[in-house]
Formats: C-alpha cells, sequence, structure tokens
C-alpha cells in the first residue's frame, strides 16, 4: 500500500510542476523591451495611415439650451513631408505638403474634382498656418505641455499616456499612442460643447488598406485668385462656405 500512496505521490508532484511551468509560459507579458517610446517633439515620426471618428456637440443657450450632435467619420496618412485628410462621407480633404521650411495647403473638393492651394503668405495673412509638428500629431505640443501627463501605461499591448487638464476655457482629455505618435482619445469640453475624437484603426503607411483619392487632373485654384472667379459657382460656393467673401 505504501508503494502505491508513493507513486501517486509522485504522478501529483509531476503534475503539479508541469502545470506551473505551463502557467507561467502562458503569463501574458509587455514586450516593453522592443517598444518604441517616441518623444512627441521629434521631428521625425513614424510614416502611418489613421482612421478616426469625431463627435461633436454644440450647445446654443439661445435656443433653450438646444444640443447640436454630429459625426464625422475621417482617414489620416502622415508621410515625412505630407499629411493628407480626407472626410469620405463630406467628399472633402486636406493636403499639407512641406518644402523645407515653406508648407503649401491643399482644400480638396473631390465631388468637383477641384482644390483651392493656399502659399505660405496667404496662410500667414489669414493666422491660420500651423505647425508641421501640429499637423503630424494632430494636436498643439503647446497644449499638451500644460497638461498633466500620467505614467506610460498598457492598453492592447501599446504604450499610451494620458494627459488632463484645463487650458484657456476647455477640459482636455488627450490619450497618445506612444509608439506611433497618435492619439488614441481626444476630449475637448467647453461652455460652447464638447469634442471627441476617438481612433478607430491605425496601420503603417505601407500596410494602409485605403489610400487618398487621386487628385491628378484636378482644377486647382490659387486663394489669391478666388475674387476673380466670383462668378463661377463653385467659387460662391466655396466663398460661402468660408463664411466670408475674398478680399486681395
Amino acid at each position: 500500500m505504501s508503494k502505491i500512496i508513493f507513486h501517486v505521490l509522485i504522478q501529483l508532484i509531476a503534475l503539479t510542476v508541469l502545470i506551473m511551468v505551463t502557467g507561467c509560459s502562458n503569463t501574458p507579458t509587455h514586450n516593453t523591451s522592443t517598444a518604441n517610446i517616441l518623444d512627441l517633439s521629434s521631428p521625425t515620426l513614424p510614416k502611418v495611415a489613421a482612421e478616426f471618428i469625431t463627435t461633436r456637440q454644440d450647445e446654443h443657450p439661445e435656443h433653450d439650451h438646444e444640443a447640436h450632435e454630429d459625426n464625422v467619420t475621417w482617414r489620416f496618412w502622415r508621410d515625412s513631408n505630407l499629411v493628407t485628410i480626407e472626410r469620405p462621407q463630406l467628399g472633402m480633404g486636406e493636403l499639407w505638403q512641406r518644402d523645407g521650411q515653406a508648407v503649401i495647403h491643399r482644400k480638396l473638393y473631390h465631388r468637383d474634382q477641384r482644390a483651392i492651394e493656399f502659399q505660405p503668405d496667404d496662410l500667414r495673412m489669414m493666422e491660420t498656418a500651423p505647425s508641421w509638428q501640429k499637423l503630424s500629431l494632430l494636436l498643439d505640443l503647446a497644449v499638451l505641455a500644460q497638461l498633466k501627463a500620467g505614467d506610460i501605461e498598457w492598453s492592447d499591448d501599446y504604450p499610451v499616456r494620458e494627459y488632463e487638464g484645463k487650458v484657456a476655457e476647455s477640459e482636455w482629455r488627450i490619450v497618445m499612442r506612444m509608439d506611433l505618435a497618435l492619439p488614441v482619445l481626444i476630449e475637448r469640453q467647453n461652455e460652447h460643447g464638447s469634442e471627441r475624437t476617438e481612433l478607430l484603426h491605425a496601420y503603417a503607411l505601407t500596410e494602409t488598406p485605403w489610400e487618398p483619392t487621386p487628385t491628378e487632373g484636378y482644377d486647382v485654384i490659387d486663394f489669391a485668385d478666388l475674387g476673380d472667379k466670383e462668378y463661377d459657382p463653385f467659387v460662391a460656393k466655396v466663398l460661402s462656405q468660408m463664411g466670408h467673401g475674398h478680399h486681395h
């Protein structure tokens, strides 16, 4: 009997050791050693393609506190010297191209197969010339610097960092994917309403499932020439959307 008990004990011990070894081998780990934690101020960021959804809710106090909400799904491509944004459901897009220190901007109207090009002087005059870093990150580093930064944590095996706080009159919550230098979440709220942008998909640029709409053959109009083309129904529509007439 003692031999049988001894034999059973040996088997139980062997089984226990096997379970422990198997359990250890299946323990989920984070490959922190291989993760590329990026400096968001780096002039060289990964080439990526991404899809986002932005939800805006605008408050209208003058209309008994009614709220207007809209959702827009949009895509983003970031190359070394080219940033492209498209809103497929609206048939519109934007292109920003860097040439040295100069940045050229095009508003793309895919349904009309036309574009309006803004030269660096136009952007400066309109005070709408963002830094290349802001275009590449989809947010302003000056805002990020004023928020409280959390520690780098892991979500779905990706390194992320959360930022929270108040800048001017807006409350912010931003979550960045630190391996791609892309926002996973941007939330902003103030007395005028709220805006939430959420990352849906992200890919290396070489693996993107969708490409920007080809724009070869588009009729490109210089912004400085809009005033001479006000008779053009397309130009009239664009000027109306901009909310003002054109002035040289």
